[in-house]
């Protein structure tokens, strides 16, 4: 026992619910319930180290889902899309009312930009719109909850961005043009969300984004140019090109940077508003600097 507010985290053996779990734990101003489906997992077994509370639950379990929130003072609530599909929403929606039943004071939602009506059907991005539709419905009931709306991972360069060209240089493709791309470390959102959590309800019913840098992709290959070393090139391409290029999930990529480029949400404000939060938020450019590990394959 520990009289510590009991924070849940949901998908804390994940990128989101990882780095959320980590922080709270290094922070030492609270205690973590982390939801795990394998409780025997490697990461489960490290945060068991750090000194969480793993337990094992299937989101889509009801029952799993009231015993795991018994007794929480707050809790992080972030869904895969690509697990669950078309049960997104009705997951995302019965564990968040699970957990504001148990008496949490503040539900932190990891959710994404409604695109549906935005982009007057014409982007498929069923990923952002069960997480906005939960958002909007939170928000219009008076929950006591915080939004936290998600930027592309910096994380995401080395192993879906980079490739290395025949005359030994680099580049990456996009369908972007020069429209300002928002990127974080995934690192960073722990901090980020142990700050929203700080803030309680001073930020109830808001929307926070999760973003340490908004630069056109050019600006990123001339940032990756430095950091590594090597010369890096953007390429943009035609958005209906990169749907059907040969890569992990091409269409609902192309629909995402496509919505970001014809509905982009996120100022220079928003940075700034993120980077007080978090007054350690990275930079792209401080980041590539200090994960070197990151590239070391492809520089090899």
């Amino acid at each position: 026992m520990t009289d510590r507010p009991l924070v849940l985290v949901t998908g804390a053996t994940g990128a989101q619910g990882g780095s959320v779990a980590r922080h709270l734990l290094r922070s030492g101003r609270w205690a973590v319930r982390a939801v795990t489906r394998d409780p025997r997992s490697a990461a489960a077994a490290a945060l068991t180290a750090r000194g969480a509370d793993v337990v094992a639950c299937d989101l889509t379990d009801p029952g799993q889902v009231r015993r795991s929130v018994a007794g929480v003072d707050a809790a992080f609530l972030v869904t895969d899309y690509w697990s669950l599909k078309e049960r997104e929403y009705e997951v995302a929606r019965r564990t968040a009312d699970a957990v504001l039943a148990a008496g949490a004071g503040t539900l932190v939602h990891s959710s994404l930009p409604e695109a549906h009506r935005r982009s007057g059907g014409a982007l498929a991005l069923p990923h952002h719109d069960g997480k906005a539709r939960l958002e909007e419905e939170l928000r219009a009931g008076g929950s006591p909850v915080v939004t936290v709306h998600l930027s592309t991972y910096y994380e995401n360069w080395p192993a879906r961005r980079l490739r290395r060209q025949e005359d030994g240089t680099f580049a990456f493709t996009l369908p972007h043009g020069d429209t300002p791309l928002p990127a974080v470390s995934v690192a960073d959102l722990g901090p980020l969300v142990g700050a929203v959590l700080d803030a309680g309800p001073a930020l109830h019913g808001d929307v926070v984004k999760a973003v340490g840098d908004l630069l056109p992709p050019a600006a990123y290959a001339a940032a990756l140019t430095r950091s590594l070393g090597v010369p890096v090139a953007y390429r943009d391409v035609p958005y209906e090109t990169y749907r059907e290029l040969p890569l992990p999930h091409a269409r609902a990529v192309a629909d995402m940077l496509e919505f970001t480029r014809r509905h982009p949400d996120v100022t220079a404000a928003d940075v700034a508003r993120a980077r007080g939060l978090h007054p350690g938020m990275r930079t792209f450019e401080s980041w590539a600097d200090s994960a070197p590990e990151q590239f070391a394959r492809l520089l090899r």
